[in-house]
């Protein structure tokens, strides 16, 4: 008895395995695919996440290591996922490079194809439109088939001709923004691999008085490109002469800085006032300005009463007030000397906070002090903040509060004065070559956004056939590539543009 063979399975053709050569055609086919490319977008804007909400070291080691100090159990696990250096992250680079190849792939064949149709005429008129959108059957008098040529290629449609029918498209532009769009995205992603390869940034404080020059042991931080050259940092320097700052005092905005700004002097003739994302540039490197706040000035004498220490501190704001903490390190007294401070610029006691600044302005400046004793640390070979103090092998002194001008004379017969306050500047220095390539990118980027959503691809067919005797009839029907555009307008227009200005629609549409 003979097996039964379905029709299904008659039909049915085993394909030949998948060769290595094919492998790769389909991988290839595969990255170069608009939905991969769209899907690796996502990645990127995914991927760039934990940048924005985790610090990174491009921007600050030091805000790196406060957060790794608060977060002991995360630090290691982040550290290893390159989370704090996100953007130089061999993952982050992995992805871009994925996406610049899938973008290339994916444009320079619609290029192609795009160019062939831009040079091509339009699709030749079916003999048939009665099925398309919009269709109308008018009866005229005074028209012809060049009329409506003429009057279509004056309004932009481009027009192919045969026989007693033409075909009218427009739109063109559209594909052509997306490809802009396109375009703009591997300009972008190039500009992000040369801002992660050749670029340098690092961020300085400068006290009143005091100077930078821009070399790598000035920079308090300084992160730079994988092929970046430390000897083609340009030259220069400059004095933060004086800053300025002015806060608003009005109800509403009480604290608000209303001036902010920097006068230095760079190397050494040049006079500049420096403002809040107003930078200056020195061959291609910009200095921003970036924040400010302020340098306690102590003295501290020992039990011989010789100056052990006299300098301003460098504190930093902890909040919107500017209440700042400080520490001072004398790792050649012995034993050693530590001292933990906050400053309050305008000082006021809290029942439930304690000490707090209630504005930031230097309204009642007043210096908060504790005194260690002990071994810093300073000297077991490990790298220590100069932000923090390690106290577990130190002993508490004392604790006390001075105005400007006031003494502590400690109990070990030490002497702590507060000598006055001074106000530094903190400067952001980078050097990014990708950054008017990226300008170019966004700005081609909405370009193409602009053509590629508002402008519709759509075309309007016209017949008119030859008639012995009587008024000539045409028939006119269009369509649009997007269900989101109304064909039936652009029929209407060219009806206008003949003479026919009333259109009446009554069931199907008939003038």
């Amino acid at each position: 008895m003979k097996k039964q063979i379905s029709a299904k399975q008659r039909t049915e053709t085993p394909l030949p395995p998948l060769d290595f050569a094919g492998f790769l055609r389909w991988t290839w086919r595969q990255l170069t695919s608009m939905n991969t490319a769209l899907l690796l977008l996502l990645l990127v804007a995914l991927a760039a996440i934990p940048g924005s909400l985790l610090p990174q070291r491009t921007a600050s080691i030091l805000k790196v290591n406060n957060w790794k100090n608060e977060n002991p159990s995360l630090a290691q696990i982040f550290d290893n996922l390159s989370l704090f250096d996100v953007y130089g992250s061999f993952w982050f680079s992995a992805i871009y490079i994925l996406l610049m190849i899938s973008l290339i792939g994916c444009v320079i064949p619609r290029l192609k194809v795009y160019w062939q149709s831009f040079n091509e005429q339009p699709p030749s008129p079916p003999i048939k439109i009665e099925r398309f959108e919009g269709y109308l059957k008018i009866q005229l008098t005074n028209t012809s088939l060049n009329k409506i040529e003429a009057e279509l290629k004056n309004s932009g449609w481009r027009i192919n001709r045969e026989g007693n029918g033409l075909t009218a498209e427009k739109g063109y532009a559209r594909e052509a923004g997306n490809l802009v769009f396109h375009t703009s995205m591997i300009l972008l992603t190039i500009a992000l691999a040369l801002g992660a390869l050749f670029s340098y940034r690092g961020t300085v404080i400068v006290k009143e008085g005091n100077g930078f020059a821009n070399t790598l042991t000035q920079y308090d931080d300084f992160r730079a490109g994988k092929l970046f050259n430390i000897e083609n940092m340009p030259n220069f320097f400059f004095t933060l002469n004086d800053f300025v700052v002015e806060f608003e005092r009005s109800i509403n905005q009480t604290g608000s800085p209303r001036k902010f700004e920097a006068d230095i002097t760079l190397n050494g003739k040049d006079d500049l006032m420096v403002l809040v994302n107003k930078p200056f540039n020195v061959a291609g490197t910009k200095i921003y300005l970036t924040g400010h706040g302020y340098a306690p000035r102590v003295e501290i004498l020992n039990q011989k009463q010789e100056i052990v220490y006299s300098d301003s501190i460098t504190f930093l704001p902890q909040d919107g007030n500017f209440t700042s903490t400080g520490v001072i390190k004398i790792p050649d007294e012995k034993p050693q000397l530590g001292i933990k401070a906050s400053f309050l610029p305008t000082a006021n006691i809290d029942p439930m906070n304690g000490p707090i600044s209630t504005f930031p302005a230097l309204d009642n400046p007043q210096l908060f002090m504790t005194l260690w004793q002990g071994d810093l640390g300073v000297n077991d070979g490990i790298a220590q903040s100069i932000y923090r103090l390690d106290t577990t092998k130190m002993t508490e002194l004392g604790i006390e509060e001075l105005k400007p001008g006031e003494t502590w004379k400690t109990e070990q017969g030490m002497e702590i004065k507060f000598l006055g306050v001074e106000q530094f500047a903190s400067f952001q220095v980078a050097y990014e070559p990708g950054r008017y390539l990226a300008l170019i990118g966004a700005s081609l980027a909405m370009l193409g956004m602009f053509f590629g959503l508002g402008i519709q691809r759509r075309k309007i067919w016209v017949l008119m056939p030859k008639v012995q005797n009587g008024p000539n009839v045409i028939e006119i029907a269009g369509l649009a590539k997007s269900d989101s555009h109304d064909i039936n307008k652009d029929i209407d227009k060219v009806l206008q543009q003949l003479g026919i200005i009333k259109i009446e629609k009554k069931g199907n549409r008939s003038i």
